[in-house]
């Protein structure tokens, strides 16, 4: 299994917090598109995650969609059976953190830009990640390292 996030800081106090998917069959490995390690997902008016923009849950698209409302990223690692079984996920959720991503796309950042949840490509497959906010994008971090200044990673700072 690759890795596409990582926290930079094992210091830092990280609030985790399960939710419950609007598609759980995303946490299924086997799935054509299955929930990974730092990808963002939004919270619903039914208090559930799900992936939004274009290619909402598992259905394959192409990058364009910006996230207007809140967005969080998923962080446990692929396949583990407590959350299949109990179809929800933990989220890093109201606390500051720094991280490291793969799942984004790092053309046209700059240090200090603000940062909102996109329909990225990664490895061929749409996946809900990083890229430039936009004036009606909702800003969940600031890039604070560039991919190309840090093996392919694009680092940044999420503020709660």
């Amino acid at each position: 299994m690759s890795i596409n996030f990582k926290l930079i800081s094992e210091f830092q106090t990280i609030h985790r917090r399960p939710f419950g998917l609007a598609a759980s069959e995303i946490l299924d490995p086997t799935n054509v598109r299955p929930l990974v390690d730092g990808e963002f997902l939004q919270l619903t008016s039914a208090y559930l995650m799900a992936r939004g923009g274009n290619n909402a849950q598992a259905v394959p698209g192409t990058p364009d969609d910006e996230a207007t409302v809140p967005s969080f990223a998923y962080f446990a690692e692929q396949g583990r059976y407590e959350v299949q079984a109990i179809k929800k996920g933990p989220f890093l959720y109201l606390a500051p953190y720094e991280a490291d991503t793969k799942i984004m796309t790092g053309t046209g950042l700059a240090i200090g830009d603000k940062l909102s949840v996109w329909d990225v490509a990664i490895g061929g497959i749409i996946r809900r990640g990083l890229f430039k906010a936009t004036a009606g994008g909702y800003v969940v971090g600031y890039v604070t390292r560039l991919p190309t200044d840090n093996g392919g990673w694009l680092r940044f700072i999420h503020l709660a």
